[in-house]
């Protein structure tokens, strides 16, 4: 990727807000992006870089690349696997590296949104109504999902959009490594064109063997968080919202038109732009003279 390119990306996801010193990094091109200092989240990122990593590699090395060459799958396999490869990858640094809504520490409210503010207890700012303060990383989020280890970072309404798609590309990535692991296990011949100086056949079972255990952790998982997001999109409730009422003591929610709802959180109406991660989100639901640091 082009220097300039490399800098215009960055750039993207650099928003100014009240950070601790150190929280930003300062990369070759010049630019600082922002980047939690938590050891338990390099872990945890570090875990998932290693599993993309590896997919990424071996997969298409031991399974799809040979299958091609031997004509047992079509050239859209291949590129449509790297093309989530690549969506999966970016999707994950930007939901790394993105503010997730930070509360300025000087934001003042209209007059008419005063009423519905509050007072911080931890860090004594005021703050748009459904923000929560974050221990982990020392300041409050506007309308604050959770803090995610596996990004490092909050997920917040400035890049709940950005962990959506890293989830659903994550799951389909996930689910064409198991399956084209398997399907090379048990239902593939040898293939002639595979490179046993390379991937001898002893060394070839285990690494897809290892594919497959992954799956059997992360599958569920992506699942599970996949389903849960969606549906905490379309109710328009967030999963610490959900812990503080499990029993919807304070009503039911309606659930929202699902164009409505990912509009809102993806900030376009455009579906197809809903799936695009280099861009900027646009609140598209606060209305005229409203500080957009509420969500309406």
């Amino acid at each position: 990727m082009p220097a300039g390119s490399l800098c215009n990306l960055l750039t993207l996801c650099e928003c100014p807000g009240t950070m601790w010193e150190g929280s930003r990094l300062r990369l070759p091109c010049g630019v600082r992006v922002r980047f939690l200092y938590d050891p338990q989240g390099w872990c945890a990122l570090g875990i998932i870089s290693f599993i993309w990593a590896y997919n990424t590699a071996f997969i298409p090395s031991l399974v799809i690349v040979p299958m091609y060459y031997d004509g047992k799958l079509p050239l859209g396999t291949l590129i449509f696997y790297f093309l989530m490869s690549i969506m999966t990858v970016v999707c994950l640094y930007l939901s790394v590296t993105t503010n997730p809504g930070t509360v300025p520490l000087d934001i003042q409210p209209s007059a008419v949104e005063a009423a519905d503010w509050t007072i911080c207890k931890v860090c004594q700012i005021r703050r748009p109504p459904r923000s929560h303060h974050c221990r982990r990383c020392q300041q409050c989020v506007r309308k604050m999902d959770h803090h995610c280890p596996w990004i490092n970072n909050c997920v917040g309404e400035e890049n709940h959009w950005l962990f959506m798609q890293l989830l659903y590309y994550t799951l389909i990535l996930v689910s064409m490594s198991i399956a084209l692991a398997v399907l090379h296990l048990y239902y593939s011949p040898p293939c002639s064109y595979c490179n046993t100086d390379i991937f001898p056949y002893s060394y070839t079972r285990p690494l897809l063997w290892f594919t497959c255990g992954q799956g059997v952790l992360f599958f569920p998982a992506a699942i599970g968080l996949v389903f849960g997001q969606t549906f905490n999109i379309l109710i328009d409730r967030t999963t610490l919202e959900n812990l503080a009422d499990p029993y919807f003591r304070s009503g039911i929610p309606s659930p929202r038109a699902i164009h409505e709802a990912f509009s809102d959180i993806c900030g376009t109406k455009n579906v197809l732009c809903w799936l695009w991660p280099l861009r900027r989100r646009r609140a598209i639901t606060a209305q005229a003279g409203g500080s957009y640091y509420r969500h309406m």
